[in-house]
C-alpha cells in the first residue's frame, strides 16, 4: 500500500525530532521583514500583542517564537496529527504557547476574519498548479480580519530543490533526486513579479523580495512578500 505525502512528511518530522537536528529558530527574513522596521518594508508593520497569529505548515513551531515572547495569541496547522502532537510537543518544552490544528493550505480550519497575521512559509509551493495557488491564497485572506498581513515564502530558481526538479510547463516542476518528495509536482514562482501578481490579485497591498545564500554546500534561494488584506 503506498504510503500518502501526509504521511510521508510526518515520518520526516518525526525522523528530524529523533535526530535533534531540526530547526530551532524562526525564519530569519519573517523576523527582518515584521520586526525589522523600516529598515525592510516601506510601510513598517509592527506585532503586537494583541494579535492572533497564524503559521501554516508549523513544523517544529519555531516561527511562533517570536509572537509567543511578546504575548501573540499563536496557532499552529500542519496536514497530519502525528505532525501536529510533535509541534505541540516541541512548543511546550520551549516553552511556546500556541494551540496547533490539522489542516492545510487550501482548508484551513478556522473562521472567516480570524487572524492578525498568517505566515506561509515554504509551503505554497505544494500547490501543484495555478488555480490551486490562487484557492491557497484565498483561503490565507478568508482567515485574515481587514487590514490583515500575509507572509509568504517561497522556493527560489536557484534553490537545489528547484533546480533538480523538471520543468512540465506553466510554472509546474516535477520533484526529482531530492529526498521523499521526489515526483510530486511543485508550483514554482519563476521571477519575483510573478509572485507579485498572484498577490496584488487578492490583497489590497503586496510587496515582494528575493534572499539568495551562497553557502558551502548549497545555495538557499527564496522568493517572499508582505501583504494585506
Amino acid at each position: 500500500m503506498e504510503i500518502s505525502k501526509e504521511q510521508k512528511w510526518a515520518n520526516e518530522i518525526k525522523r528530524q525530532l529523533d535526530s535533534g537536528r531540526y530547526p530551532k529558530w524562526p525564519h530569519e527574513v519573517m523576523v527582518k521583514v515584521l520586526f525589522g522596521g523600516s529598515n525592510y518594508t516601506a510601510q513598517p508593520v509592527a506585532p503586537l500583542p494583541t494579535w492572533r497569529v497564524l503559521d501554516v505548515g508549523c513544523l517544529f513551531a519555531n516561527n511562533l517564537l517570536p509572537f509567543s515572547e511578546i504575548g501573540c495569541d499563536c496557532y499552529g496547522c500542519d496536514i497530519h496529527p502525528e505532525i501536529t502532537a510533535i509541534s505541540s510537543q516541541v512548543a511546550d518544552h520551549r516553552g511556546i504557547k500556541a494551540a496547533f490544528d490539522v489542516g492545510s493550505n487550501r482548508s484551513l480550519p478556522y473562521p472567516d476574519e480570524f487572524f492578525d497575521l498568517v505566515l506561509s512559509i515554504g509551503t505554497i509551493h505544494y500547490e501543484g498548479s495555478a488555480e490551486l495557488v490562487r484557492d491557497a491564497l484565498n483561503e490565507f485572506r478568508r482567515v485574515l480580519k481587514p487590514g490583515g498581513f500575509l507572509f509568504i515564502s517561497t522556493t527560489g530558481p536557484k534553490h537545489k530543490l528547484f533546480q533538480r526538479a523538471v520543468s512540465l510547463g506553466e510554472n509546474k516542476y516535477r520533484i526529482q533526486g531530492f529526498d521523499f518528495r521526489n515526483d510530486q509536482v511543485f508550483f514554482f514562482f519563476e521571477e519575483e513579479e510573478c509572485l507579485l501578481q498572484y498577490l496584488e490579485a487578492q490583497y489590497v497591498s503586496a510587496d515582494v523580495g528575493r534572499v539568495t545564500e551562497k553557502h558551502m554546500h548549497y545555495t538557499f534561494d527564496a522568493f517572499f512578500g508582505l501583504c494585506r488584506r
